[in-house]
């Protein structure tokens, strides 16, 4: 609070173990019970921060600590990068108090533990103050508000009158990154026209007013969502095993306070590593020797590794002697399989189309659709008979599997309830209740219970739930439930088929460079193309409003797709293939796609 109380902002001065940085000066002008900030015309640059080409598929994400000199340890915070940020908060202040007509103004902000959290949660927290919000950090120390980004994105719906949520979070992105996450009445990322709104909004804002004496309200957001994990895995498997289990957890940024207190109240003994690792990224990064030293010494055969916001997950576990790492792809699979085979769920399988298919067998239904839970949630809302922002729907990239495992196309709702009330039918499943996953490779997992509780005027099955509905990244369920399973003697190498190996790499690409490469790309689409002596077959899946956005190349033994990322300047591949040649056909593509077609 000091900072924001000077008319001068002087140089501040951060360390966090591996990075230090400094708050370039700039001004405010005094006004007594506020204060005001006067922002310049942004430049071309800044704007494609503001309102990128490529919308991000979670968020907004930017580099907001610059290395001043060459060489130099030490990171700055520009007034400008600092600004940009406090535009989008504005932005959101504005949009928000628009759509509730100025009523029931209040905002839960949050953070992750990166070291500008601080100064974005303050500077958020005095526009929303100004603009008459009440103001709700998480419990935490004084100038604190840390929580994963799942459960910021949950509390939206379980904290009963807070409709919208800020996470400050850059997730697994270097130290020097940041962004922001909002939920808006629900856990579910901001997209469409409602993104492309603010995003419009932040880059002609010429002046912000702050108020420095706002007191923020504390909650625990934390025990809420804790609470609710809880009794939802009540009624998907019996929590036993956990109790009196040795679990190692390194968070990689922070302490994991929710998910350590999680574990501790479901009976487990937690170890927790205390080291910060930039990028804070588990399924890039693995320090194995370190790991087993301290799985040895603290007699624990589970190791659960984690990135800054929580929402991207692996394993390191000892089984039969022997240490395996894990990355969510088949983390995930392996639990499908498992609950499906040895305790007979039924599972409504809603994957992102580049996650691994190695569970598709299992599962009552397979719904594919493009990257991010923009795409995802949708599929919730469908089934639940719950109306959908129309520009979301448009913007989607839903598909089902037929009966012949040929995806189709879904732009509303009635086709998938047939599709699946024709499977119920069939199978006389009225009465059971199915297990809905909704998941991507990255890390990303939400689970529910749903029941085909009514039929809708077409006959179709609508679904209910006693959970409340999220729709957004929401992994600690599956995290706890395959930490169960492990105890319980199964085992995720045993589980899946490791003949087919997945994973994915990326190839260097600011926004330009993306939209030539999806560009130049079309020409293949329905069409074979030969590489290195093999043949694939090119499809383009496309969002409902026919904007192609991932390519997908099958051969006779082999899949990959490609994609720009949302949350980087990079483009995406992945491949599941044979396990001896994937890396070297999936390097072959990488580098024939890069020459010819960008």
């Amino acid at each position: 609070m000091i900072l924001a109380l000077l008319n001068i902002i002087l140089p501040f001065c951060v360390v966090i173990e591996m990075l230090e940085f400094e708050l370039e000066e700039f001004s405010l002008i005094d006004r007594g019970k506020y204060k005001t900030l006067r922002l310049e015309e942004l430049t071309e640059e800044e704007r494609y921060l503001v309102d990128p080409i490529v919308a991000p598929t979670s968020g907004l994400r930017i580099k907001i600590l610059d290395k001043p000199v060459a060489g130099s340890e030490k990171f700055v915070l520009t007034r400008r990068k600092l600004f940009l940020f406090l535009r989008v908060f504005k932005a959101i202040s504005q949009k928000y108090k628009e759509m509730k007509n100025g009523n029931n103004l209040k905002v839960l902000v949050v953070t992750d533990n990166r070291p500008t959290r601080s100064i974005l949660l303050e500077y958020c927290s005095q526009i929303f103050a100004y603009d008459g919000y009440e103001i709700f950090h998480q419990k935490d120390i004084p100038g604190e508000s840390k929580l994963s980004a799942p459960y910021g994105a949950a509390s939206v719906v379980l904290i009963k009158d807070i409709n919208l949520v800020i996470v400050l979070t850059a997730s697994h992105n270097e130290l020097s990154w940041n962004g922001v996450k909002f939920y808006i009445d629900y856990p579910m990322p901001m997209s469409g026209d409602l993104f492309k709104d603010i995003s419009n909004r932040a880059i002609t804002i010429r002046e912000i007013n702050l108020d420095p004496f706002y007191q923020p309200i504390k909650l625990d957001a934390e025990q809420i969502n804790n609470d609710y994990v809880i009794s939802l895995l009540n009624n998907v498997l019996e929590l036993k095993s956990l109790i009196g289990l040795k679990i190692v957890i390194w968070p990689y940024l922070g302490k994991a306070r929710g998910i350590v207190n999680l574990f501790k109240r479901l009976g487990a003994d937690v170890v927790l590593i205390n080291e910060e690792i930039n990028p804070p990224n588990p399924i890039k990064v693995v320090r194995e020797e370190k790991l087993k030293q301290i799985m040895e010494k603290e007699a624990s055969n589970i190791a659960i590794l984690l990135d800054a916001d929580r929402d991207r997950i692996a394993l390191y576990v000892k089984q039969n002697g022997k240490y395996c790492y894990y990355i969510p792809n088949e983390i995930y699979s392996a639990l499908h399989n498992i609950l499906a085979n040895s305790y007979r769920k039924k599972i409504i399988n809603v994957r992102t189309i580049p996650s691994d298919l190695r569970g598709d067998k299992t599962s009552f239904i397979n719904i594919l659709t493009g990257v991010g839970y923009k795409h995802l949630g949708v599929i919730m809302y469908f089934l639940l008979g719950m109306e959908v922002d129309q520009s979301k729907v448009d913007k989607a990239i839903l598909y089902y599997e037929d009966e012949n495992k040929t995806l189709e196309k879904i732009n509303k709702a009635d086709p998938l309830r047939k599709r699946l009330s024709e499977l119920i039918e069939k199978d006389k499943k009225h009465d059971e209740s199915f297990i809905i996953v909704m998941w991507e490779e990255s890390g990303g997992h939400t689970i529910n219970v749903l029941n085909p509780a009514k039929k809708d005027s077409l006959g179709h099955f609508v679904f209910d739930s006693k959970f409340p509905i999220i729709a957004d990244k929401y992994p600690v369920p599956a995290l706890v439930l395959i930490t169960e399973l492990i105890a319980r003697g199964h085992e995720i190498s045993k589980s899946i088929d490791w003949s087919i190996k997945g994973i994915n790499r990326t190839i260097p690409a600011i926004d330009e460079e993306k939209i030539k490469i999806m560009n130049n790309f079309m020409k293949n689409d329905k069409n074979s193309l030969t590489i290195n002596e093999k043949e694939y077959k090119v499809s383009a899946l496309s969002d409902n409003a026919n904007n192609v956005d991932i390519y997908q190349l099958k051969s006779t033994d082999s899949t990959l797709y490609f994609r720009p990322s949302g949350t980087g300047p990079e483009v995406r591949f992945y491949i599941f293939g044979k396990r001896e040649t994937h890396l070297e056909e999936l390097k072959t593509v990488q580098d024939y796609i890069k020459i010819h077609y960008s």
